[in-house]
C-alpha cells in the first residue's frame, strides 16, 4: 500500500512538471519578438548546384586575361627598356653637358673679373697718356707753327718764274709792287721756294710759293702793304698773299671760309685771328666766335648753322677779307 501511495505521488510531480512546462510555453513565445517566416527547405538557395555552374567561365575569363596581359608585358617591356635607357643616356649627356657648361661659365666669370680688374688701372693709365699725347700735339702744333712765322705763301704766281728769277721776284719786285720803302729794298729772303713736283708751265694752276723772310717785321710790312693794295698782279696773272700756317690750323680756319664770304657779301666787317678765332664788329660792338656754327646762329639766325666746309674760293678787290696776325 506504501508502495502505491509513493507512485501515485511521483506521478503526479511528474504529471505537475509536464503541466507547468506546457503553461510556461505560451508566455515565452509571447515575451520573444516576431521572427521572420521560415524559408521552406525547398525554397533554400542551393550555392552548392549554382556556384559550379558559373566557375568555370569565370576562370577562363580570367585566365584569358593573364594570358593577354602577359602578351602585352612580353611585347612592351623590351619596348619600354629602351626608351627608358635612350632617355636615361640622354638625360646623362645633358646633365653632363650642364655641369660642363656650368664649369666654363664659372671659369669665365672668373677670367672676366680678372680682365676687369686688369683694365681699370689700365684705362686711368691711358687716359692720362691720352691727357700727355694731347699735351704734346697741341706743342708740336705750336712749334711747327712758330717755325713757319717768318712764311709766306703766294698764290698764282705764274710756272715760268723758278730759279734765280724766283729769289729776285721775292727779293726786290714783291716788296717794290707792294710800296714798301726803298731803304727796305732788297728783302733778306732766307729762302723761297714751290710746294710739291716741278709741273709742265701749261698744265693749268701754278703751284705755290713758300717765301720765308729773315725778319718777322718785313713779314708783317707785306701782308700790311697787300691789304692796302687790294689788287697785285703779275704780268696780268692775280697774285694772293696769306700766312704759312699748319695743316691743323689751316682745316680750323678754313671753316670759317662760307661764313667768311657772306659776311662779305652783307658788308660787315671782320678778322680772323690766329688760330681760328673770328672778331666781327656788328651793331656798333665787337663779338668773338671760336666756331663757325655759334658765329652763324648768332649773325645769321635766319639760315641754317650745319654748313659744309668748302675750300676758300678765289678772292677779288670786293669780297676780300681781313687776316688777323698771329
Amino acid at each position: 500500500m506504501e508502495k502505491f501511495v509513493s507512485s501515485s505521488k511521483t506521478n503526479k510531480k511528474t504529471s505537475d512538471k509536464a503541466t507547468s512546462k506546457v503553461t510556461s510555453k505560451p508566455s515565452q513565445r509571447q515575451t520573444q519578438p516576431s521572427s521572420p517566416p521560415a524559408t521552406p527547405p525547398d525554397q533554400h538557395l542551393d550555392l552548392s548546384h549554382t556556384a559550379p555552374s558559373a566557375s568555370p567561365s569565370y576562370s577562363d575569363d580570367r585566365q584569358d586575361s593573364r594570358v593577354s596581359m602577359a602578351d602585352i608585358s612580353a611585347v612592351l617591356s623590351p619596348l619600354l627598356d629602351e626608351k627608358l635607357g635612350r632617355l636615361s643616356t640622354t638625360i646623362e649627356s645633358v646633365l653632363s653637358q650642364l655641369t660642363s657648361q656650368t664649369q666654363r661659365l664659372t671659369e669665365v666669370e672668373e677670367r672676366v673679373s680678372t680682365l676687369e680688374d686688369d683694365v681699370h688701372p689700365l684705362k686711368a693709365q691711358m687716359d692720362a697718356q691720352q691727357s700727355i699725347i694731347q699735351t704734346l700735339t697741341e706743342k708740336l702744333d705750336d712749334l711747327e707753327i712758330r717755325s713757319r712765322r717768318n712764311n709766306l705763301r703766294i698764290i698764282g704766281l705764274p710756272e715760268t718764274v723758278k730759279g734765280r728769277a724766283l729769289q729776285e721776284w721775292a727779293s726786290n719786285w714783291l716788296p717794290t709792287h707792294l710800296g714798301l720803302d726803298a731803304l727796305d729794298l732788297p728783302l733778306a729772303v732766307e729762302r723761297v721756294h714751290r710746294v710739291g713736283p716741278d709741273l709742265n708751265p701749261q698744265s693749268g694752276r701754278p703751284r705755290v710759293v713758300i717765301m720765308r723772310l729773315l725778319n718777322f717785321v718785313d713779314k708783317s710790312k707785306l701782308l700790311q702793304a697787300f691789304h692796302r693794295a687790294n689788287v697785285l698782279d703779275y704780268n696780268g696773272a692775280p697774285l694772293r698773299l696769306f700766312q704759312d700756317f699748319s695743316a691743323s690750323v689751316s682745316l680750323k680756319r678754313r671753316a670759317f671760309s662760307p661764313l667768311c664770304s657772306e659776311l662779305v657779301a652783307k658788308d660787315i666787317r671782320f678778322s680772323l685771328l690766329y688760330p681760328a678765332r673770328l672778331r666781327v664788329n656788328f651793331n656798333g660792338a665787337t663779338h668773338y666766335f671760336d666756331s663757325p656754327t655759334e658765329a652763324s646762329r648768332a649773325l645769321l639766325p635766319s639760315q641754317s648753322p650745319e654748313r659744309s666746309v668748302l675750300p676758300l674760293p678765289p678772292r677779288t678787290p670786293s669780297t676780300r677779307t681781313r687776316i688777323g696776325k698771329p
